[in-house]
Parts: C-alpha cells; structure tokens; sequence
C-alpha cells in the first residue's frame, strides 16, 4: 500500500519590522560612551588612535553647528583623565597632554562659549576624581592642569583679547560651579591643591600666550575673580593664594623690577647705608645691544614645556583699575576681609602715583632723649645696680654649702662684693667631691643614710649555721638556767598557813617573789615589803606557781623557722618564689554552665545553635566561565 501524501503546509512569512533611523542626539551619545571607553584601555596606540578620531568628530559636529551640553563634554573628559591615568614614562605623557590641551584650538571662534564649556567640565571633571590621584600620578595630573590653562588662553588670543571673551572667561571660573567660585563648590573641596596650582600658574601661562601684549582693561577682568577672592572669599588657602598673586604682579612691573635689580646690587655689597634707594642705574650701551639680540621672538624655545620661550615679558600692570575694583568689592567685605583688602588697595594706589609699595623697610635715625632731672635718674640707676647686685648675690648662693652661705651673707649684707669670694669657695668644694668620692666613703654615706640597715660580711653558708646553731643554744642554756633559780627560790620559800603569808626562812620580813624576774631576787626582797593589811590567800599562790611551772616545763624550746632563729644577725637572705602550677588550669566545661546558669543578665538555653557558620561554603576554584553544570552549593 502506497502511503497517503500529506500536504506540505506552508508556514507564514514574518515581515521584518521596519527600522526607523535613529534620532542623531543617541547615535552622538552611543559615540561619546565608545570614545570613553576606548581612550581608557590599556595599549598605547589604540588610544592615540582614537584620540585623533574624537578630534575628527569635533571638528565634523562643529560644521553640523550641533548643539554640545555639560553631560557630552563630561563623558568625553572621562575617557580622556583615564588616557593620562594609563599612560606611563615622561615624554608619553608631556605629549598626551599637549595633544589634549589642543583639541581647544579646534573651537572655532564662532563657538567660542563651547569651548568655555570644554574647559570648565575639564576642571569640573579633574576636581571630582582629584581625591583617588596618588603621589606617583600627580606630577603628570598638574603638568595637564598647566597645559588646558595655556590652551584656554589660546582661545582668548584667537580672539585678540577681545573685553567680552576675557567676561565670559572670568565668569566661567567664578561662576557658582567654576573653580574659583567664592564659597568653593562640593566637587572641588577635595581639590584645593589643584586650585591652587591654577592660581600660582595663571600669571606665568597668560605670559608665555599674550607676550606681554595684553590691553589693560582684559587684564583686569582676568583678575576679577582673584579680586573677588580677596574681598568676599572664605577660603583660607585661596585667598591667601590670590593675594600672593596679586603682590607678584606688582614685583614685575617697570618699578618692581628696577627696585629688585637695585636691592640685588645692595645685598652684594654688604647691604650699605641708604638702603636700595641709593643706588642709580647705569646704562650701558653694550648690554641694550645684547638684550636686543636675545630677544622673545629670535630667542631659544623649551621643549620641554610645549616650545614655549625662555624669557617672559612682563605683563601690564593696571594699577588704577585693580584700585577701583577693589573698592567695588570692599563693600561687601567682611570686617577680617575688608582688612586684607585694604592692604592691597593702598599698594596699587601708590604704585599708581609712582611710588613702589613693597620696599624694604630702613631702620628710622635714633632721636635724641628728652632732657629731664639728672639727679632722679642717678639716684634710681644707685638703686637699680643694688637690686641686681643683691639678685646676683644670691643666685651665686644657691650652690654652696650652708657654712659657705651664711658667711658670705652677712659679708653681702655689710655692702661688700661677693663675687670674688665664690669662685675660690667653689674650687674648694669641688676638690672635697671628687676626695669624698673615693670607694670607701661611697660605702660610709650609705651607710649614713641607712642607718638602721647594717649589712653583715659575707660569710659561707657553713660558717652561718653554725653561728645560728651556737646563738639557739646559748638561749636554750639561759632559760634552763632561769629555770633553776626559780626552783631553788620556791625551796627556800615557807607558807604560814596563820597569817596566809609568804615567809623567808633566814628573815622575819613579809615578801612577795616575782612570776618573772627570778634573777632580780635580791631586790624584790629588799623593796617589795608587803604589809600585813594587804595578804594573799595560801591556796590561791600556791596554785599560780604550780600553773608558772607546769607552763614552763610543758614549753620546749622549738626553732620556728631560720629567720625568727636568726633575729639579732643581720643575714639578707634571697627572696623565695614559689611557683604553683595547679592554679595554671583550663576551665572544665562542667563550671562554666555553672556560671552561665547562675549569671541572671544572660539566660542559658542549651538547645541554641548560632544562625549563621562561621565558615564559608566551599566553592570549586577557579571557575571557568565555559563551564555550563551549575554549581550547587550547600
């Protein structure tokens, strides 16, 4: 049987959706994210590559006229602070930087706010990652910081330094998000070092761009925000900086110059009489003619610093614009800031009325002392030597020995000198220390100091049993001895059981013998007359001498330990230290659930487990990234 053929089905086509063009603002967008991305890898010549494509970019969005924001040169200048965070040895890095200081020179002047924009992201973008830049890295960081400067003021000499330019710029850096605003932004408080770089290199780079050449009023809006500094400022650091500017820009006008060349002169000479004022100016014809020949155009360029001159031009100082400035500013000045900038005020004033302000100041003539009453003064002078002398007297005192001191004291009361007495007395001194400090008189005055302290020879240990030995006998025979005289005493003793009185046999008297003192019997008999009003009972004496006896035959003589033996010699015997090991034992798990269940703070609960191990669980390393089995982890 043939089989039946089924009919192919035939499977619908799906229609691709059609694709509509992309609106220009994402695709310079997805642009600006692959030139970041690009620029911060790790080989030297892709980013060199695509470093010339951004700048070929530019310059096409440029003749597009398209509209650039904040956010596009942001993500530009990310990928170009981490091209210089990669790039490595010197002369790679003075060239990165240059090439990037250049991409401002691609700003046509009809874009020129764009190119303002360009240069305050870079400062924004430089002052935000200032902070993570280590001390290996912050070189190549400040020389880029130097060479955007120099490339901004390019734009201003594109420009011929036109007034409305030299605004724009001045309030692009003073503006609340700029670097030298007044109250410092949140991005750049991390960055005050770079800002101060700026401010000590921004007289230098407009120098080495303007030549000198720069119209007066154009200065003077450059300068606007170091003004602004100055009289508003509320940070330390960079108003104080700004200041330091401002005193530089004086040193290099035409009467700062002369001045310096005249102190110079001044201080190889030995710093004469006169000061630097003193000094005139020669010319001479053969200098004028070398100085012509080495002049700023014809003369050598540095390499190192992007082929930039040698030898500076002095900028224009604008002395009666800063003043005028400054008084405009003043009035919003606090008290501590209206100070400083009154400073500063009163140096460009006089400098407009030709008269430099920072000279060194000469030391003002002596003048000649009021005449007064000769006689006052004599008498107070008389008076003023006794009071030293008495002062002196007795600081030379302090050192000497009692005897020394009273005697010449009562010499200083007198009215007599002192002084010649005492270097003779102290020689004296001297010579008896260094005698006295001989090893036998070291020995006597430690001896005087511990007094009660009295240190034995030193003998062998043999030698010092055997004296121990003999002290504890001869005590032993004392008491034994003692005890015998007592016995012969009671022997001679009768009672009188009549009177109920203790009787001599040899004499009548009525005595009373002593419990201790048995060797003293003679005087007790001859003093302790006792009357016959005053009697013991029998019973009771006879019972108290046979408890003295029981007592004293029942305590043998016992040697307690060495050193109550040993009391009367004076032995230093070493310190014993015993160390007991049993107490070094470990805590038994049966005593510390003891102390558990008795503290109250903290309950006992045996069946508690803690919620997490302190282990970590055991993963296969390294993973491979091909290795599709997912892991299971317990």
């Amino acid at each position: 049987m043939k089989s039946v053929d089924k009919k192919k089905v035939k499977k619908p086509i799906k229609k691709k959706p059609l694709i509509k063009p992309k609106k220009e603002k994402v695709l310079i967008v997805a642009q600006e994210f692959k030139f970041a991305k690009l620029l911060s890898g790790n080989e030297k010549t892709t980013r060199d590559r695509v470093l010339k494509s951004l700048k070929k970019w530019l310059s096409s969005c440029f003749s597009k006229n398209y509209v650039f924001k904040e956010d596009d040169f942001i993500r530009v200048w990310k990928g170009l602070f981490y091209a210089v965070w990669m790039s490595d040895k010197p002369l790679i890095q003075e060239d990165l930087c240059e090439s990037i200081s250049h991409i401002l020179d691609l700003f046509p002047n009809d874009q020129f706010k764009y190119a303002m924009m360009m240069t305050k992201v870079g400062f924004k973008v430089l002052g935000t990652e200032w902070y993570g830049i280590d001390q290996h890295r912050i070189d190549k960081f400040l020389m880029l910081v130097r060479r955007y400067l120099r490339g901004s003021f390019r734009c201003l000499s594109r420009k011929d330094w036109d007034s409305d330019a030299c605004i724009a710029y001045a309030n692009m850096l003073s503006s609340e998000d700029g670097v030298l605003a007044v109250k410092t932004p949140f991005y750049a408080r991390n960055g005050i070092s770079m800002i101060l770089h700026i401010i000590e290199c921004f007289l230098e780079e407009l120098a080495k761009i303007s030549k000198g050449k720069i119209p007066e009023e154009c200065l003077t809006e450059l300068l606007d925000p170091f003004i602004k500094q100055i009289c508003i400022g509320e940070q330390h650091e960079v108003y104080t900086a700004s200041r330091q500017l401002l005193t530089d820009l004086l040193k290099q006008s035409d009467l700062g110059l002369k001045y310096a060349g005249a102190t110079q002169a001044w201080k190889n000479m030995g710093c004469p009489d006169g000061g630097p004022d003193a000094f005139e100016l020669i010319s001479d014809e053969e200098a004028e003619e070398d100085a012509k020949d080495y002049s700023t155009t014809n003369g050598p360029l540095d390499p190192r610093a992007g082929r930039v001159n040698v030898t500076l031009e002095p900028l224009p100082v604008p002395a009666q614009l800063v003043a005028q400035r400054i008084r405009q500013y003043m009035k919003k000045s606090a008290s501590k800031a209206y100070k400083r900038a009154n400073t500063c005020l009163q140096r460009f004033e006089k400098l407009s009325q030709d008269d430099y302000p920072l000279k060194i100041r000469t030391e003002e003539m002596e003048l000649p002392l009021p005449k007064g009453n000769t006689v006052k003064s004599a008498v107070n002078l008389k008076l003023l030597e006794k009071s030293l002398v008495v002062g002196s007297d007795e600081l030379a005192l302090r050192g000497l020995s009692r005897k020394h001191r009273k005697r010449l004291l009562a010499k200083s009361r007198a009215g007599l000198s002192i002084m010649e007495d005492i270097p003779d007395i102290q020689t004296d001194e001297n010579k008896e220390e260094k005698k006295s400090t001989t090893p036998d008189d070291k020995v006597k005055s430690r001896k005087r100091k511990n007094k009660d302290v009295v240190k034995p020879d030193k003998k062998p240990k043999l030698e010092l049993k055997e004296d121990i030995k003999k002290e504890t006998n001869k005590k032993v025979n004392k008491k034994n001895k003692e005890n015998e005289q007592v016995d012969k005493s009671k022997s001679k003793v009768k009672v009188n059981k009549k009177d109920n009185v203790l009787v001599n046999k040899k004499e009548n008297k009525n005595v009373i013998i002593p419990k201790n003192k048995t060797n003293e019997k003679t005087k007790a008999e001859s003093k302790n007359d006792v009357k016959s009003d005053k009697k013991e009972p029998v019973a009771k004496a006879e019972k108290k001498d046979k408890k003295q006896n029981k007592k004293e035959e029942k305590t043998p003589v016992k040697t307690k330990s060495f050193a109550k033996a040993a009391k009367n010699v004076n032995v230093e015997s070493p310190k014993k230290v015993k160390f007991v090991l049993k107490n070094n034992c470990k805590q038994e798990t049966v005593d510390y659930y003891e102390s558990i269940r008795q503290s109250p703070n903290i309950p006992f609960d045996s069946s508690k487990k803690p919620a997490k191990t302190n282990l970590k669980p055991s993963t296969p390393s390294p993973i491979n990234p091909f290795f599709k089995k997912k892991l299971r982890l317990k």
